[in-house]
């Protein structure tokens, strides 16, 4: 049985055997039983206890072999010592798919992790299946299955939501009793030692009853399978995800600008926009963001209208709106002209429409509609206060005529009210989402907006170019042969040569005469750089001199440099100096690299570059291999985008080239397992908006 086939039969279980009931109000196993009766479920129920003949009026079984009809699932609460015997037991019962709700495993290290790997194998060896250990359970509201101890049973709905951690699966449930929307599945999957949230994810995008996927994760253990199923799944169904550990950094490399920048949570929210989930930081933002999702049809446009009855509100709206980029509409005179003809002559017909405190509900729901009908509007935005008459129940009751009247507008509202309208807004089942702080409600609409740019994109492949693939592979088992880990300059020089990857012209020198035929083959001014396995930062050791407009200039400058190598004792450890051509007219400095992450692979990195790279810390990261979505991402989500265009004189850069160096540096890393990480810092663009990279640093295993 696939984990798929496995986890469908378990939400969907006809027969559960509960091991460990039992009648002592307060315990792990009355609460399973409780909850299980509570809730409605119509299938049937096997009580396991040693003592008791019945358990919450069900008849009890001393041992799960005395049942002799098929049990589709078996839930265990026992203490963690008889797990393994109990898995026996369930196995010699033709019992597969189990729940371990029992706590004592890895999470208290130790013997814990000793007793969970025992686990584990014999779950392997049965070939059975296991959601736990260490978890809440999972709820079906579609079949009035809740087998967990959670006291409150969900409102059925369409959310699907799977957590590592029981306590917030609780705690949201609680917390969503009372909102406008509810989950059709919960899984707590605990240590996620058998099935994982992506077993949970594959089975979702198969359930119809499933529509918006909620996650709550602690860590991301294999971002090469969570990058293949999330990127498919999110084409269809919303993921709304939120990670916690962020502010744990992981060790950083130390020998590149792109290592150093890449923590840990970085790389992870890289992971995530790539494969199209939608990432919160906070709970608030969590369930807001599900709120939208839930409520809300994907808006044709991004076009948002504000309608308020105070100015205050509708004014912090605005900058709101322009903080998370959302474009406000910009009405016509057609449509002000007919918000002026039912509003007072105080109102504002203007975006935002300020309709007055004293507006009354019929003025409030004419203007709605205008807004809602006219051409220019795709997201209405309605802020209400209870100023001086109370008119929010009505206003949201009218509001769900006009949703359905206009389903290709979207609608989300701001209503700051009496305590009572939420008590009756809990009783309504309303569909219009009700936010507390238009933060809250601009900030998961820019999630939705992002959410169908993420769609609009379509799946691409990652672009291939022809390349020169021995050159390098000679280049890199030169260096493994020395027993070296970084490639020196000249050496990364010519890797990016043989990728096409657009560089200032160079060559290597080995003394002054070498140098002298190499500047006149160039042309004046250039540059010298020193080009080593083993001096990592060149410009820290005067490594680095530039703007040499001449042959007397470059002799004295050639000196002035093995001077300073001499003096600190490094002669011998350069391999000869680069003499590049000195791009001159340009302030215009980018960053390109690529690290090899733990856990999540090549990481492309994209940004501000210069001297100044890790202090600005000015850069975006996309998994590799990058497609050209991912480039054209990379390059105009950081502000060094801005520099890329006509600025004092300076042409516009060519971005299609910018994006084809990071594509060939994804795919120099896809070609060659043995790159760790790859620097190119600075790539520098000229007054003609000529892209050339002219310094390189490659680290090899």
């Amino acid at each position: 049985m696939s984990k798929i086939e496995a986890i469908k039969k378990m939400m969907y279980a006809k027969s559960i055997a509960v091991i460990g009931a039992s009648n002592k109000k307060g315990s792990v196993g009355n609460e399973l039983m409780q909850r299980l009766i509570d809730f409605g479920y119509k299938g049937k129920i096997y009580p396991i206890n040693l003592n008791d003949k019945e358990i919450e009026g069900i008849p009890a079984f001393k041992n799960i072999s005395e049942i002799k009809a098929e049990v589709d699932m078996a839930v265990l609460a026992v203490p963690s010592k008889a797990i393994l015997g109990v898995i026996d037991e369930c196995h010699s019962a033709n019992i597969s798919n189990i729940i371990i709700i029992s706590a004592g495993f890895k999470e208290i290290g130790g013997e814990g992790v000793v007793l969970e790997n025992e686990v584990v194998k014999k779950i392997c060896k049965y070939k059975m299946n296991m959601i736990g250990p260490n978890c809440l359970g999972i709820i079906n509201s579609k079949t009035k299955m809740n087998a967990s101890f959670n006291p409150t049973n969900p409102n059925d709905g369409k959310i699907g939501f799977a957590t590592q951690s029981g306590a917030i699966a609780s705690g949201i449930i609680n917390l969503l009793h009372k909102k406008s929307f509810g989950f059709r599945q919960v899984v707590s999957l605990g240590n996620q030692a058998d099935i994982d949230f992506l077993d949970i994810i594959e089975f979702w995008e198969k359930d119809a009853g499933v529509e918006i996927i909620m996650l709550y994760i602690e860590s991301i253990p294999n971002s090469e399978r969570f990058r293949e199923i999330c990127t498919r799944v999110s084409k269809v169904k919303p993921i709304i995800l939120l990670k916690s550990g962020r502010s744990e950094m992981g060790g950083r490399a130390i020998a590149s600008h792109t290592g150093s920048l890449a923590g840990d949570d970085i790389s992870v929210d890289a992971l995530l926009k790539s494969s199209g989930v939608t990432r919160e930081l906070y709970l608030r933002d969590f369930i807001n963001t599900a709120q939208i999702f839930n409520n809300c049809k994907m808006p044709n446009g991004e076009k948002l209208a504000i309608l308020t009855n105070a100015g205050g509100p509708g004014i912090i709206s605005v900058d709101t709106a322009n903080d998370y980029g959302i474009q406000l509409a910009k009405l016509t005179e057609n449509t002000m002209t007919k918000l002026k003809a039912i509003l007072p002559p105080q109102a504002s017909a203007k975006n935002p429409v300020d309709i007055i405190a004293s507006a009354s509900l019929e003025q409030y729901t004419n203007s709605a509609e205008i807004l809602l009908k006219s051409k220019e509007v795709d997201i209405l935005l309605v802020i209400y206060l209870y100023i001086t008459v109370k008119n929010d129940v009505a206003l949201i009751e009218n509001l769900e005529i006009l949703k359905k009247k206009y389903p290709n507008k979207t609608i989300l509202t701001v209503f700051e009210t009496s305590k009572e309208f939420y008590q009756k807004f809990a009783e309504m089942n309303s569909t219009i989402p009700v936010y507390n702080y238009t933060v809250d409600a601009i900030s998961s609409l820019k999630r939705m907006i992002d959410r169908k740019k993420f769609l609009e994109k379509g799946t691409q492949s990652p672009t291939r170019f022809d390349v020169d693939k021995k050159k390098v592979e000679a280049i890199i088992a030169e260096t493994k042969q020395n027993n070296v880990k970084t490639l020196s300059t000249f050496q990364s020089l010519e890797v990016f040569n043989a990728y096409k990857i657009p560089l200032a012209k160079y060559n290597l020198a080995n003394n002054f005469e070498d140098a002298k035929t190499i500047a006149n083959q160039i042309g004046y001014p250039v540059v010298l750089k020193i080009s080593s396995t083993k001096i990592t930062h060149k410009t820290d050791i005067g490594g680095v001199i530039t703007n040499i407009k001449n042959q007397k200039e470059l002799q004295y400058k050639w000196q002035e440099l093995f001077d300073k190598l001499e003096k600190n004792n490094l002669t011998k450890s350069i391999n000869g100096v680069v003499v590049m051509q000195q791009i001159d007219g340009t302030q215009r400095e980018f960053v390109a690299g690529v690290v090899k992450k733990e856990n999540i692979g090549n990481l492309a990195m994209f940004g501000m570059g210069g001297i100044f790279i890790e202090t600005l810390n000015e850069v975006a990261f996309r998994p590799c291999p990058l497609n050209l979505n991912d480039a054209e991402e990379l390059i105009t989500s950081t502000k060094a985008y801005k520099l890329m265009g006509n600025i004092r004189g300076y042409a516009k850069a060519d971005t299609e080239k910018m994006k084809e160096i990071l594509l060939k540096l994804s795919q120099l890393v896809e070609d060659f397992f043995e790159i760790i990480e790859i620097d190119v810092n600075p790539i520098m663009i000229d007054k003609s908006g000529e892209i050339f990279a002219v310094d390189a640093r490659i680290i090899i295993k």
